[in-house]
């Protein structure tokens, strides 16, 4: 079929869609007199349907970024085919709550068929160039769900039975299909999203700007992640910051950029290991007021020169992608990332050092305790199943995001994860020595993730440097360690995705399950040894304690076997393999223990 057949077909699809979820919006609306669950039900319906609106806005209306012609267009054609079968299984989802809603008022055409949008033309359409007017101008009618014959069986009802019916058994069935079809709808809306952002379209600035900008992609949350995109593109393109790019350093008076004043005195505090610590600092507006309010900042420490014994200082290109990092971590971004906010970096000479400086939430111990230090503490007892396949779904989701913007991390472990206590049950801890803390003092499920180690964009060529600390390269690819020659790629942010993941699900740090020999041994071990010693921990002790599910995503980490051949120089298809395969099966895991 020729693109212009199938754009054709999945505006009419999505044209349907919309009117499927105007008439079930009207359908919930006869029940909402009886409590407010009901108003909140068609509050969702209708949410649901403006974002459907908006994204026929953004696929379907013509723009001058594409010379005149559609978003849609622009995706390949098994893209839109995939996006056309999206819509229609969309709509089937949709239709079940609709024949519910119409047999509980009474109509009885509602099981053949007869309310089905598309066998009458009462409702607006779509297809008039997204140029539809605001919901409560639009005339929407039911046909035959409204008429005299449904209307005598609706009337013909008592109240308190229709009342009754919808309590007992209507409401729940309907909550119950209106929550799928959201569930379906948020995928729908990430796919076409990836589509805009990891196929050959992405790399188009003008169509990034037009994400950023457009009122219907801010509707759908595309905004953000383009705007990352653009930002990730300006630093592959250019080697520097640039006359045109603030730098992020805070030089410490009423210099720099950020707007903060710091000063060696207020780095207060580090942890044990000397890598994450806490800065007291104040806006700088504020910089003369007595008695102003100082808040704390997060203080990660990147080494530079770790093997220099005498001072150096930091060259500029060093220089470069410490602001390229600052830059990208500073920007808004959505919570699935689980990064904290970039306040700036202070650059640390006499320790061969930068400081990055992230804000820290409100109400929690600002003295943050990584998940490796949780792990390996025997105060900390192994959190419940919920709470442990909540923190694995927000990490994977932060990896597929990450990828989605083309940024890589390239030291994803679980030292660099890190969590907040709260604030009310650790006042009395000593947190001189790092914190000793019962299992109730942390939320497992709220995770930051740190350590970019001055992650490049992917489009860099980066073949990285030798590093053979076990307790690092553990979580590093086997074509990654020692001295790697592999360019490095999305597989491996997954690969240490899977270590950790192993890590969760065991409750055991990865080097613990090293055997002593492997460990300790005189000479490094073999790469791939210890990727079969973690492959054989998982095969055989991860199903009994979390599952197969469980289990089988953590192999498909472990392996990089997402059945994906002939990729797209973009990996499309290994992006969205991993959010089939491993994003959304953890989700799903979550929202069912």
């Amino acid at each position: 079929m020729d693109p212009i057949g199938i754009a054709g077909l999945a505006l009419a699809a999505l044209d349907q869609l919309w009117k499927m979820g105007e008439r079930t919006a009207v359908l919930v609306s006869n029940f909402r007199e009886f409590d407010n669950d009901t108003k909140l039900l068609e509050a969702k319906i209708r949410d649901e349907n403006n974002r459907t609106r908006a994204l026929h806005q953004l696929l379907f209306e013509p723009s001058n970024v594409y010379a005149g012609r559609t978003l849609f267009v622009q995706f390949d054609t098994e893209v839109q085919k995939n996006i056309h079968l999206f819509f229609e299984e969309a709509t089937g989802i949709l239709q079940q709550a609709h024949e519910l809603l119409s047999r509980g008022q009474g109509d009885p055409n509602a099981c053949a068929g007869g309310s089905h949008p598309s066998s009458d033309g009462d409702a607006p359409s779509m297809s008039n160039g997204g140029n539809s007017s605001p919901r409560s101008e639009m005339p929407t009618t039911l046909a035959p769900a409204t008429s005299p014959v449904a209307l005598r069986h609706a009337l013909a009802r008592p109240r308190s039975f229709v009342r009754l019916r919808w309590s007992l058994l209507d409401k729940k069935r309907v909550e119950a299909i209106l929550c799928q079809f959201s569930d379906f709808n948020n995928r729908i809306h990430e796919n076409i999203k990836l589509c805009c952002l990891a196929t050959t379209i992405g790399v188009d600035l003008a169509h990034l700007r037009r994400l950023e900008d457009d009122v219907s992609s801010r509707v759908l949350g595309f905004d953000t992640d383009a705007r990352l995109r653009q930002i990730v593109a300006a630093d592959a393109g250019s080697r520097d910051c640039g006359p045109g790019l603030a730098s992020f350093e805070i030089l410490g008076g009423a210099d720099g950029a950020a707007e903060l004043t710091l000063r060696p005195s207020e780095f207060v505090r580090d942890d044990s290991d000397g890598r994450f610590g806490i800065a007291i600092t104040h806006s700088r507006e504020n910089d003369n007021t007595p008695g102003r309010e100082r808040r704390p900042l997060l203080v990660e420490y990147r080494s530079y020169a770790p093997e220099s014994p005498v001072s150096v200082d930091l060259d500029d290109r060093t220089k470069d992608l410490v602001d390229q990092l600052a830059r990208l971590l500073r920007q808004p971004k959505g919570v699935v990332f689980r990064t904290p906010r970039c306040e700036g970096w202070v650059r640390q000479p006499e320790h061969n050092r930068v400081a990055f400086l992230f804000a820290i939430p409100d109400n929690v111990d600002p003295m943050s305790v990584s998940l490796l230090k949780i792990l390996s503490s025997k105060d900390v007892p192994p959190p419940p199943l919920g709470q442990r396949f909540l923190l694995a779904g927000h990490l994977a989701r932060c990896i597929s995001q990450l990828q989605l913007v083309k940024w890589v991390h390239k030291s994803f472990r679980s030292e660099n994860i890190l969590f907040f206590p709260s604030l009310d049950t650790t006042a009395s801890a000593d947190r001189e020595e790092g914190p000793t803390l019962p299992s109730s003092c942390i939320d497992i499920s709220e995770p930051w993730v740190l350590g970019f180690e001055f992650s490049r964009p992917e489009l860099y060529f980066s073949h990285g440097y030798g590093d053979s600390c076990l307790a690092r390269d553990i979580y590093r690819h086997p074509d990654r360690q020692r001295n790697p020659a592999q360019l490095f790629n999305k597989l491996h942010d997954i690969y240490a995705l899977g270590v950790v993941l192993l890590e969760l699900g065991l409750w055991r740090p990865a080097l613990d399950l090293l055997g002593r020999t492997v460990a300790t041994g005189s000479n490094a071990p073999d790469p791939r040894s210890v990727h079969r010693h973690l492959v054989r921990h998982a095969e055989r002790h991860l199903a009994s304690k979390m599952g197969s599910r469980y289990r089988d995503v953590v192999l498909r980490c472990l392996s990089g076997d997402f059945g994906v051949a002939d990729d797209t120089k973009e990996d499309l298809r290994l992006q969205q393999a991993f959010r089939a395969q491993v994003v959304e099966v953890l989700q799903k895991a979550a929202d069912t223990v």
